[in-house]
């Protein structure tokens, strides 16, 4: 049964839908959004006191959105929301008990919490951001995943190429960010992914060896992150070399990991990610509601093979680094038979190639928010109706596959100049 907080979160995420469908419209060419742009630049002028946008850049973007996080999470801290419920574990104080357990030379993926244990899915580089932020306690926490995710912003700008402002307002204003690293700590963790493509897309015209080491430690954090690491690696100019790094950078440390904690580590990041078979938001979400989803070692086994063959052929093919890291994410999202809310968040590099992937990228947004927090969350695990989230399962399915196509066939004709890492910044559009 839904009550205030759920009339809440929808109204913000309405509200915020409704923005980032205006911010979308501004800054897609064409007569369609002409008077939306218009309109928008005038309270712009208004607020700064200025005619042109040059002020406009990701550093007031990201002021606002940390001002956002910061409000959430001072609210929740103040109030208690982040502590032990009845029954309920908080995932939080698990993430706070991962990074304090670092330190104590304890193992840091099963942890106590809330009278139980909590598994911790994150790898070593999240282990030790955790780490680091436990020596604040869980203000800390928030304070360092707070960093991680706000870092999506200057970085979307850094590679936005001539259509930077527009990638950068439509990630400010998504309901995949402000939102979802806001209302539990997984979003933040999660935007780690992001980060980690985002940084490799950054710094391989710089250094293409230490672009790959740096993608490859940081994919530790989730794995899958790799994925669109290594495919985008085949536009480096030692395309082979970097791949080889990123890859080796990514093995080593995950050895590492296993030499120190062993199956402790294995089990909870790596081997139970496999093949969960809770929810998901996708077409496998269907399947789960009606018991239909087959055996998970099958699965588990076909999707991996889907996975490697998608990345070799990016590798191979794809001749525009963020196009490349783009049609990855779109294809783990379709792949995956666990697509959590949460990772949907894994996405938003998608939007630096050009309004036509935004368009896809804002109706998935707004069927995977509807679906969570409405058919799943409420009518079907509440109320037991589980059919409009199996419709809304199928309908996201149907939006990553064809903007997957969209994608690959964008890579197939070629890349358009504004999806090219280095590009120098141009008109707002």
């Amino acid at each position: 049964m839904a009550g205030w907080f759920n009339a809440v979160t929808w109204a913000v995420l309405g509200g915020l839908a409704a923005v980032n469908l205006a911010v979308l419209l501004a800054s897609t060419e064409g007569d369609a959004g002409a008077w939306l742009r218009l309109r928008v630049r005038r309270i712009l002028a208004a607020l700064s006191g200025r005619e042109d946008l040059d002020w406009l850049d990701w550093v007031p973007v990201t002021a606002a959105a940390g001002t956002a996080f910061a409000a959430v999470t001072a609210y929740g801290l103040l109030t208690g929301q982040y502590a032990c419920h009845p029954v309920v574990v908080s995932d939080p104080l698990g993430v706070l008990a991962s990074g304090r357990a670092f330190w104590a030379g304890t193992d840091p993926f099963e942890v106590a919490n809330c009278g139980g244990f909590l598994d911790v899915p994150y790898g070593l580089s999240a282990v030790l951001i955790s780490a680091l932020g436990s020596l604040g306690g869980l203000p800390g926490i928030y304070l360092v995943w707070g960093a991680v995710a706000l870092s999506l912003l200057p970085l979307t700008w850094a590679v936005g190429g001539s259509d930077r402002r527009g990638s950068l307002l439509f990630v400010g204003t998504s309901v995949l960010f402000v939102p979802l690293v806001s209302s539990q700590i997984d979003g933040a963790t999660n935007a780690i992914v992001p980060v980690t493509v985002l940084l490799f897309l950054y710094l391989t015209p710089r250094s293409e060896t230490l672009a790959a080491a740096l993608g490859g430690f940081f994919a530790t954090a989730r794995f899958p992150a790799l994925f669109p690491v290594l495919g985008a690696a085949g536009n480096a100019r030692r395309r082979f070399t970097t791949f080889a790094v990123a890859a080796t950078s990514f093995v080593g440390f995950t050895v590492l990991s296993y030499l120190v904690w062993g199956a402790e580590f294995t089990r909870p990041v790596l081997t139970d990610q496999l093949g969960p078979r809770w929810f998901s938001l996708n077409l496998y979400g269907a399947l789960l509601l009606g018991n239909a989803l087959p055996a998970s070692t099958g699965l588990a086994a076909g999707q991996a093979a889907a996975t490697v063959a998608l990345v070799l052929a990016v590798f191979w093919k794809v001749r525009s680094p963020s196009l490349g890291a783009g049609i990855v994410l779109a294809g783990i999202a379709l792949l995956t038979p666990y697509l959590s809310f949460n990772f949907l968040i894994w996405l938003l590099p998608v939007a630096l190639l050009g309004s036509r992937a935004r368009w896809w990228l804002w109706g998935i947004s707004v069927v995977g928010s509807l679906n969570y927090t409405l058919a799943l969350s409420v009518w079907a695990w509440d109320d037991g109706i589980g059919w409009p989230s199996a419709v809304l399962d199928v309908a996201l399915t149907a939006l990553l596959l064809l903007l997957f196509l969209d994608l690959w066939r964008q890579a197939v004709r070629g890349a358009p100049a504004s999806t090219e890492v280095g590009a120098t910044a141009g008109s707002p559009g």
